[in-house]
């Protein structure tokens, strides 16, 4: 893998459906997609600790929105809900020097930028700010020492990769779905 962040060499094809699904045209089994996602991060947090435990969580933040209201099928959101709890949970409270980290901006912001994302951290040569995080995490702060704006591409990649990160998803997406992580 040449990418910065572990991902699957058909992670463009995983994120794609995502997207379809999180926008109500995906022609496929959405309950499959979600319970696949779910299943292979289960799998990865198990595995060794280079897996891409990171985009699986990303998977499950992106079809966040399809399992609180898109109305999943049987044990769908319990199976997601109880993927997200267990890497939530993996944060084991270590310190970081990071004020800031990708999780912090707003759900919904995140979510339309995400595919963007994945392809600058699939990408070695495309670390700049714009391609990491949205435009709205980058404009409009005033204060001069104020995170995420004053960041280098490569200041914000090593919060993508930070540990924290992908505990901070996924209590993201337990908050969209209106879960805990208990």
């Amino acid at each position: 893998m040449s990418t910065v962040i572990p991902m699957p060499d058909n992670w463009a094809d995983l994120s794609g459906s995502w997207e379809e699904i999180r926008h109500g045209y995906h022609a496929g089994d959405k309950d499959a997609t979600v319970r696949d996602c779910a299943r292979r991060l289960d799998t990865t947090a198990a595995g060794p600790k280079d897996g891409p435990v990171l985009f699986w969580t990303l998977g499950l933040l992106a079809l966040a929105p399809y399992v609180a209201f898109g109305d999943p099928g049987p044990g769908v959101e319990d199976e997601a809900t109880a993927a997200l709890r267990r890497i939530a949970r993996g944060d084991g409270g270590g310190a970081c020097t990071h004020g800031w980290h990708p999780y912090d901006v707003d759900v919904d912001e995140m979510l339309e930028h995400l595919p963007a994302a994945l392809e600058a951290l699939n990408s070695p040569a495309d670390h700049t700010p714009n391609g990491l995080l949205p435009a709205d995490c980058l404009d409009g702060l005033d204060d001069d020492g104020a995170e995420p704006a004053h960041l280098s591409g490569p200041e914000v990649l090593d919060r993508w990769q930070c540990p924290r990160t992908a505990p901070g998803f996924a209590r993201a997406a337990l908050d969209y779905l209106g879960a805990t992580v208990h």
